[in-house]
């Protein structure tokens, strides 16, 4: 990833963001700033980095749309060994959930909240959204020379096939006796 100069703030006003037409371009977390992140894997390879924009849609709901993009390293599960895994989040956000129900919207979007400071608390979003983007059983690929296990069967022992039945079997049987 790209070296980020400009650090993301923690947190935002929408609507003076929306008003102002912020954006922000390839901003940079710290990584004491997402501990949880930091609980979730064995480590972060470098900072998190955000592409953060704010906006009106034609409903006029507030919007924050964006990217987060982090690598970090996690153990494959196949080998036992670390590996870096590129999380990619992306996001379009509002905090506007009453207008969303009125204008059948609520699938379309993700539902924010402010702080009790009326602001949006963009790192807790960020640090959500990367802990969810984790996977669930962290593996290389199957065919990554880099996992020790590459190219290994990933079944366990033998998979016998089941003696099927014809389903309308019973219905023949029937249908003979029927006849006698």
């Amino acid at each position: 990833m790209d070296n980020a100069k400009v650090l993301l703030p923690r947190e935002i006003d929408l609507d003076k963001c929306i008003t102002a037409n912020a954006r922000y371009d390839s901003a940079r977390i710290e990584l004491t700033d997402i501990p949880r992140l930091l609980e979730s894997v064995v480590r972060v390879e470098g900072p998190v980095v955000a592409t953060i924009s704010f906006e009106r849609d034609l409903n006029s709901m507030r919007l924050v749309k964006g990217t987060a993009e982090a690598d970090v390293v996690l153990v494959c599960e196949r080998c036992n060994e670390e590996f870096v895994q590129h999380l990619c989040l992306d996001f379009v956000l509002t905090p506007d959930y009453e207008r969303a129900k009125a204008c059948n919207l609520l699938e379309k979007y993700e539902f924010i909240e402010f702080t009790d400071s009326g602001k949006i608390d963009l790192y807790d979003i960020i640090e959500d959204g990367l802990i969810l983007e984790i996977p669930a059983f962290p593996r290389h690929d199957e065919d990554d020379p880099a996992c020790s296990r590459e190219g290994s069967s990933w079944s366990y022992g033998e998979v016998a096939p089941e003696a099927q039945e014809n389903p309308f079997a019973a219905l023949a049987a029937l249908k003979g006796n029927l006849k006698q």
